[in-house]
């Protein structure tokens, strides 16, 4: 292995402690696909949105088919779900096609938990080198609830449910009949103009720069439903609601879409539509991967170590990657508490995290 890592020990007083989601290595080995690309195009005229496909989302090939949030070991979706994506100066146009038999919803009100509710979601993260991020739920009915994470939930995230996504358009249409249980369906589609101005940080232009990429996912909440006098309700079974399908476009390997470092990534193009991972992708991966061992080590020892080959799963996860980046490891005195920097070799590409979630990039 190349050089190894300069350890400084400093006192750090206090520190929040948060829950973590890796318990076990299996956890570990569960988060480790790759995401998948979509490469958007950039298009010249304003979509007119209404839920109906136009001749313009020709220019937008349909992603892959969603799969289960755990991945493809487990069983595949029981109705096609797919998206396009286009983009202009001002806006982020999303279309989605539901493939679905029993088109129904109950929630009228905004805000609501649309998850109770069949329901199409996404979440975006326009700047990687930020923790914040958004959530837009929307069901059947074209209810929309809307959110702003200041950092995930594992790491002490509320979300902030009276932000809105301001001048969002959005529509549904379904073809079949909404909450008619006497007939077979086809699929509802939704479509949406998600303004730049919304997500946009203090300053600055959020228009996104050609070839600029965002994290970005979607999910499908997919409920067993029975029909009641008529009217669809969340089936149940030994008298509790039976849970819910959770599809996805990027699979997390765990059940939980709150891990923004597992979601995929969104390419804005003009003409070239080629998909790629960002160069920086397996800086961030290694780091990740460094922080969920740390977890698990220190889940085990009640501190964490500056000796990396010390970590469970180092082989596995961290050690083929280490040749190409220089490492600082940073301990406070008592080992509860841990700040890493990889930088990488022969670029300007450099990558922080700490044992809190907390990170830091430059390549923005």
């Amino acid at each position: 292995m190349n050089k190894l890592f300069p350890i400084i020990l400093f006192f750090i007083i206090g520190g929040a402690n948060f829950v973590n989601a890796q318990h076990t290595i299996q956890h570990v080995q569960a988060l480790q696909g790759d995401p998948k690309v979509y490469t958007a195009k950039k298009i010249s005229q304003e979509i007119e949105i209404d839920g109906k496909m136009e001749a313009i989302w020709n220019n937008a090939p349909w992603s892959s088919e969603f799969m289960d949030i755990e991945g493809v070991h487990k069983t595949k979706p029981k109705y096609q779900t797919q998206f396009k994506m286009l983009w202009d100066e001002a806006n982020l146009y999303i279309y989605v096609k539901l493939e679905e038999p029993h088109i129904w919803g109950t929630l009228k009100q905004h805000d609501a938990i649309i998850y109770h509710d069949n329901d199409f979601e996404i979440f975006i993260k326009p700047k990687l080198s930020s923790p914040v991020y958004y959530e837009i739920e929307i069901n059947a009915l074209n209810t929309v609830m809307d959110l702003l994470m200041p950092k995930p939930y594992r790491f002490g995230g509320q979300a902030v449910m009276h932000w809105d996504t301001k001048n969002i358009k959005s529509a549904v249409h379904v073809d079949g009949t909404l909450n008619n249980p006497n007939d077979i369906d086809s699929y509802w589609a939704v479509e949406m103009a998600i303004p730049f101005t919304s997500l946009g940080n203090f300053g600055g232009n959020p228009t996104p720069k050609v070839n600029s990429y965002w994290r970005i996912n979607f999910s499908r909440v997919q409920w067993q439903h029975d029909i009641i006098n008529q009217n669809y309700i969340r089936k149940k079974e030994n008298g509790k609601i039976i849970e819910e399908d959770n599809w996805v476009w990027s699979p997390i390997g765990l059940i939980n879409m709150h891990y923004p470092e597992k979601w995929g990534f969104l390419k804005f193009a003009d003409d070239d539509l080629q998909s790629a991972l960002p160069v920086y992708y397996n800086i961030e991966k290694t780091a990740w991967n460094i922080h969920y061992l740390q977890q698990l080590y220190k889940n085990k020892h009640q501190y964490y170590t500056a000796d990396l080959k010390l970590l469970e799963g180092f082989s596995s996860y961290v050690e083929k990657n280490l040749s190409k980046y220089d490492i600082q490891i940073t301990l406070s005195a008592d080992m509860k508490f841990y700040h890493i920097l990889l930088k990488e070799k022969g670029k300007n590409y450099y990558f922080t995290i700490d044992s809190h979630g907390n990170y830091t990039t430059n390549y923005e």
